[in-house]
């Protein structure tokens, strides 16, 4: 606080040792610079103030924080939630998606759901390349549907109408046009992302953006994301919420594991995982204190490791772990899907000839391998999910 008995102060220290003038000199020139600083910043909340655009920002946090408490309500039937697990409703919500916008919702009571048992089938074959995006929910969710051009659209689940499980088709799918040049890249649920540190962006090319849980909500009033990728020919992969002190993993298609600490993850657009010319990203998850990774290839063989295998890297830009070796990899074992998973925890596969079936983890420890009708039936898809009512039921 500069006052008249300090600047007394002064006059008198100049008079008597004359040398210190400079550094009293540069002491007032630095203080008027900070106080003119702070004067500009109080001059421009001021104008902010007068204009209503600090009222816009309080009302746009508000609302955002309206909108997750909405969400949480939704999910837990009217309850604040008292921990993060979320229960478990009277059936299931199965999620269909694909690239052109189209999106199926079949319903799977829980008492229906057994070991190896067929929850639902397209009228035909999906051709292999047709990439299929599974995702299992409640009703209670909500939906972040993102696009290529980094764009998002918001859905409740119970929004989407029902699907006939035993005749699947595309054709009645619930259509969200994409934009030109857009595809639908990933379908992800975020009632509960109010619960989390951040949300992770992962491309197929390996590169990776950490986001800040309030700067992702930023993103969704906006409804804009970003495209999350340096290369022309790369998409967005995957959305993962996750807590500050979880592990990434990156899963690829030829069998290459990289698993990063979300801490040390860049908050730019930034290449973790060195990819081979053909290879990409297919599956990434987190640990979230599950004691074992399984990973699920084309032929119906399970790679079934315990977390404690997993290493994480010291160094972006390397290629990581291989789950299988060289040999398997040159006759053309590729992985389709993979997770963090318990002995409770279920799994849908979807095969080449259009089915839709639920699998036991504990199961495939066990065999080891999902068996098929015939060989010519391959996987095409495959998503995991916990039902603790049903975990242990035969």
């Amino acid at each position: 606080m500069i006052n008249s008995d300090k600047i007394e102060e002064w006059i008198q220290e100049v008079e008597e040792r004359p040398t210190s003038a400079s550094n009293i000199l540069r002491y007032i020139a630095n203080r008027l610079i900070e106080l003119s600083s702070r004067n500009e910043r109080l001059k421009s909340e001021n104008i902010e103030l007068r204009l209503g655009h600090k009222v816009e920002e309080y009302e746009s946090r508000i609302a955002n924080l309206e909108y997750q408490l909405e969400l949480l309500k939704r999910q837990l039937g009217g309850e604040l939630p008292q921990d993060t697990a979320v229960p478990v409703s009277e059936a299931l919500s199965l999620i269909l998606s694909e690239s052109q916008g189209n999106v199926l919702r079949v319903e799977v009571p829980l008492d229906e759901l057994a070991a190896g048992k067929s929850l639902a089938h397209f009228a035909g074959p999906i051709a292999p390349e047709m990439l299929v995006h599974l995702l299992v929910t409640n009703a209670r969710e909500e939906l972040l549907l993102v696009f290529s051009s980094g764009r998002t659209e918001a859905v409740p689940v119970e929004r989407l109408p029902l699907c006939q499980p035993d005749h699947l088709n595309w054709s009645e799918a619930n259509f969200f046009e994409p934009r030109a040049g857009e595809e639908l890249v990933t379908v992800m649920p975020i009632a509960r992302m109010s619960l989390f540190d951040y949300c992770i962006q992962t491309s197929r090319k390996g590169y990776v953006k950490k986001i800040k849980e309030a700067f992702f909500e930023n993103h969704l009033t906006k409804n804009y994301i970003g495209t999350g990728v340096r290369l022309p020919a790369d998409r967005t992969l995957s959305l993962t919420f996750c807590k500050k002190d979880d592990l990434l993993t990156l899963v690829t298609r030829e069998g290459y594991l990289q698993t990063v600490e979300i801490e040390k993850l860049p908050f730019t657009i930034e290449e973790v995982l060195r990819l081979g010319t053909s290879d990409y990203v297919q599956s990434t998850f987190t640990l979230a204190g599950k004691p074992s990774i399984l990973l699920l290839t084309q032929n119906g063989k399970v790679i079934h490791r315990d977390a404690g295998w997993l290493e994480p890297s010291t160094a972006f830009k390397s290629r990581g772990q291989s789950a299988y070796s060289q040999s398997r990899r040159e006759s053309g074992v590729r992985i389709v899907g993979a997770d963090a998973v318990d002995e409770l925890n279920w799994g849908i596969i979807l095969t080449s000839d259009g089915k839709l079936v639920s699998q036991r983890m504990a199961d495939l420890f066990a065999a080891g391998s999902v068996e098929f009708e015939t060989d010519q039936v391959e996987v095409l898809g495959f998503t995991t999910f916990t039902t603790p009512d049903v975990g242990n039921q035969e």
